[in-house]
């Protein structure tokens, strides 16, 4: 009952939030960073490293860059831009 009560008392954005973490959780968000703006990164850059290197690793094994590309939906120069950064 007292969970229904909060989320009543919240809108938007948090409400979203809450509703997919838990209230609990979604309390202890606020007590941490109320008041701060919070950037959520999108989950493709949570990964990117870990894509990058299996990038490096199949290029290593000779894999073409263009079924490299196409199996990472990428195109043939942000593999090699890719290839470019990262270290053997």
């Amino acid at each position: 009952m007292e969970d229904e009560r909060i989320l009543s008392r919240l809108s938007g954005d948090f409400k979203v939030f809450a509703l997919l973490v838990g209230i609990e959780a979604a309390l202890k968000t606020v007590s941490a960073f109320g008041g701060c703006s919070l950037s959520v990164p999108k989950l493709s850059s949570v990964f990117r490293e870990d894509r990058d290197r299996q990038i490096r690793a199949s290029y290593d094994q000779g894999e073409p860059v263009r079924k490299i590309a196409m199996r990472h939906g990428l195109s043939c120069r942000r593999v090699y831009d890719i290839l470019k950064r990262s270290t053997k």
